[in-house]
């Protein structure tokens, strides 16, 4: 890891913290999930028509009456790699990222599993990506890898 690559996971994980206090969801998974994600921070979605930034750490999905950037992205279906058109939620700061990505969870009852093992950082990404949260069939490994890594939970075995 670069020295910026440790800024950024300082930083995003201490975002993550406060968030915590808010959602109590797991702050060393979710900010490797805003890493991953985000791709460092270099991804971030932003509209391809007028380039305006979001903020959106996770990717989420905007609803029609939710302040959104129209971005061209992949999805996977059936275990393949699409290119494809999507309304990204925009938001003020990457805070507000991280809260609405707590309450998108906290409030959906597909992710109660994940939600229930929450102070089991493994356990709750895979459950997570079990509700589909995710469709990248390596989602976990990836956020897991990242969050050992950046020293946010001990390295597995």
């Amino acid at each position: 890891m670069n020295i910026l690559q440790w800024w950024i996971a300082r930083n995003l994980l201490s975002q993550a913290y406060k968030a915590k206090a808010i959602t109590g969801l797991p702050a060393s998974i979710v900010s490797a999930m805003a890493i991953l994600e985000s791709g460092w921070l270099k991804s971030i979605p932003k509209d391809f028509q007028t380039g305006e930034k979001s903020h959106n750490l996770f990717g989420i999905k905007a609803r029609v009456s939710q302040p959104h950037v129209n971005c061209l992205t992949h999805e996977y279906y059936d275990g393949v790699k699409v290119k494809t058109f999507a309304r990204f939620r925009k938001y003020k700061n990457y805070e507000e990222s991280f809260i609405d990505y707590g309450n998108l969870i906290l409030g959906n009852p597909r992710y109660k599993k994940a939600v229930a093992v929450k102070n089991n950082p493994r356990e709750y990404i895979r459950e997570l990506w079990l509700a589909g949260y995710a469709t990248d069939p390596n989602y976990p490994y990836k956020v897991l890898a990242i969050a050992e890594q950046c020293g946010f939970i001990p390295k597995a075995g």
